[in-house]
């Protein structure tokens, strides 16, 4: 009897089968955008050259990897931004998604920069173009940190 009660169940969950269960986390509204507030300050960051903003910011294990493909960690950006190497005239981005999943969170965006490398080995190399930009941020201790960032540039 037990076994043609397993065949008769196997058979009934084939025939009406169960969605699955799937955990929707709804990030709350402050979140969202605490978030948000984190990437605004990040652009502001970039365009002023402020690293005081950026230690604040970026998560000690921080890793950027530009368009290019080249890879730049937390203390690289420091370095870069305090010997003011870069220098950005536009840094604006459109079209931003936010979504959180409890304590990380990932931001989607269009940017929109202009700009140069200035000093170091880069000097004379643009940085100018449209990217799509993707950042990752988890909370720490109440606040957001940059944990990692991507760009690609879009074809002119």
């Amino acid at each position: 009897m037990t076994r043609r009660f397993a065949l008769f169940s196997l058979a009934l969950a084939t025939m009406f089968p169960q969605p699955p269960v799937v955990a929707q986390i709804r990030p709350a509204p402050l979140d969202e955008q605490a978030v948000r507030s984190a990437s605004d300050r990040m652009q502001a960051a970039v365009l002023a050259n402020d690293t005081a903003a950026f230690r604040q910011l970026l998560a000690p294990e921080y890793v950027f990897i530009t368009a290019t493909g080249a890879v730049f960690n937390r203390e690289d950006v420091l370095r870069i931004y305090s010997a003011r190497e870069i220098a950005h005239t536009v840094y604006r981005a459109d079209s931003v998604q936010v979504r959180v999943f409890g304590d990380a969170a990932v931001v989607t965006a269009l940017l929109v920069k202009e700009g140069r490398w200035v000093a170091g080995p880069r000097a004379g190399t643009l940085t100018s173009g449209r990217f799509r930009s993707t950042r990752v941020y988890v909370r720490r201790d109440g606040r957001w940190q940059v944990v990692s960032t991507h760009e690609s540039q879009l074809a002119s």
